[in-house]
């Protein structure tokens, strides 16, 4: 019986180098998987930027048009998004115009909004959304996707400064807000950390309210997306993956654009002042805005917000969605192949 179990474990010994390749293999390939499916996510933001950038650059100008002052009091210099687009168009910097801090813009979308899926997705796998059931909870839900957004903001909120404060340059028949003199787009981002606290602070002289921005939107965000899937598929009983994602992420761009338009403002003008020019804080724009423009003028661009933030939102969330679905089955077909040529 001992020479048996003696020829047993010699027979098996030659197993274990295999057994921790293969283990080895397995997790480069998850990390593979993992990388390629971020690279999509931030590419297909990037690129949804890139189309919808003249959007972004006539809200940031509506949000900040009549800043502080009362209504009717300041000529209206952009009424609509199609009168916007023409009249910037047809200014002495042409269509050029329209996409003044293109760079900064896309390298933002790109980079935050891969790294929020990325908090988000690695909250998600450790268990951290569900409880012990595994069922999703609400409070967990919402401190993960709280993470999610604070991660994002902070560390590229630098490339936000220097996207706003280049978008609000304009001829003087157009311009709105403060005026920064930046020589050119590219170097705002230069520009930007050359302030009034040094060359680290003023990076993120805005840091909190687009913070708080992201926060927002990432909750009301990934809250509506997920419960309008849901809510898509059993009661309409839309079982195409693809199609589902789509409605529900179109459809959600509307309560996100609704509840968070007050905070997107306030952060285009905590970042496009000069440093402490008008506001000191987030309440102190809020409070300002509410005693001078009223309620409405929290939701100034609110038009613009919505057709810039649908096509970025269908992209980014139909991307997470499919790699969250077909990802999985991608790693453990890997898996399988690395097995077959692993005994083979």
């Amino acid at each position: 019986m001992e020479g048996l179990k003696s020829k047993l474990t010699e027979t098996l010994k030659p197993l274990e180098p295999a057994s921790k390749y293969l283990d080895k293999k397995i997790v480069v390939l998850r990390s593979w998987a993992l990388q390629r499916d971020l690279f999509c996510v931030g590419y297909g933001a990037a690129t949804t930027s890139l189309l919808t950038y003249p959007l972004d650059l006539v809200k940031v100008r509506m949000q900040l048009q009549g800043e502080l002052r009362p209504v009717g009091s300041y000529p209206i210099k952009y009424s609509s998004v199609p009168q916007s687009i023409l009249a910037i168009a047809r200014s002495p910097a042409g269509v050029k115009g329209l996409y003044r801090g293109i760079g900064q813009g896309m390298f933002f979308h790109g980079l935050s909004n891969a790294t929020r899926v990325y908090v988000f997705d690695m909250c998600e796998r450790s268990g951290l959304t569900s409880d012990m059931d595994d069922q999703p909870e609400l409070s967990r839900f919402v401190t993960a996707s709280v993470l999610s957004g604070v991660v994002g903001s902070t560390l590229f909120s630098p490339l936000y400064l220097a996207k706003i404060q280049s978008q609000t340059q304009a001829s003087p028949d157009l311009a709105v807000g403060w005026q920064h003199s930046h020589p050119k787009p590219r170097w705002a981002l230069w520009h930007a950390f050359r302030g009034h606290k040094g060359y680290l602070m003023s990076g993120w002289q805005g840091g909190t309210s687009a913070a708080l921005k992201i926060t927002g939107t990432t909750v009301v965000h990934l809250f509506t997306y997920t419960t309008l899937q849901h809510a898509l598929y059993s009661s309409l009983d839309l079982t195409d993956s693809l199609t589902n994602s789509c409605v529900a992420a179109t459809l959600s761009a509307i309560p996100v654009v609704l509840i968070t338009n007050p905070l997107d403002l306030i952060c285009t003008r905590m970042y496009n002042q000069k440093l402490g020019a008008y506001y000191t804080g987030i309440r102190h724009c809020a409070e300002l805005t509410l005693a001078r423009e009223g309620w409405r003028g929290f939701w100034k661009g609110c038009t613009a917000n919505y057709l810039r933030t649908a096509p970025q939102m269908v992209v980014t969330l139909v991307l997470w969605d499919r790699m969250r679905r077909s990802g999985f089955d991608h790693v453990m077909m890997d898996e399988q192949e690395v097995i077959n040529r692993t005994w083979d």
